[in-house]
């Protein structure tokens, strides 16, 4: 059975450390140029601007759901203090 020596062990290392090391960077630079890629055709085909009143209409119902949130809540919270009253001695 043949053991490595140290020198061998070390450039063995110094090989797997270059391999991963430039496949962390080469897909580091494939991700950077995708994006800016998708950056520049998001750009070039912007989305149709929606309708002011399809705009409102959603705000609306942003505000209105929240107001209903508020108020169920509001109402368990009132339910749970009446059902949980410490009782007098």
């Amino acid at each position: 059975m043949n053991t490595p020596t140290m020198s061998e062990q070390l450039l063995e290392a110094a090989s797997l450390l270059v391999a991963g090391m430039s496949s962390v960077f080469l897909f580091l630079s494939v991700l950077i140029v995708s994006v800016k890629l998708i950056t520049k055709f998001v750009e070039a085909f912007p989305e149709p601007a929606a309708s002011t009143n399809t705009a409102n209409h959603s705000a609306n119902q942003a505000v209105t759901n929240q107001q209903d949130v508020i108020t169920a809540i509001t109402h368990a919270v009132s339910a749970y203090r009446q059902g949980n009253q410490p009782s007098s001695k």
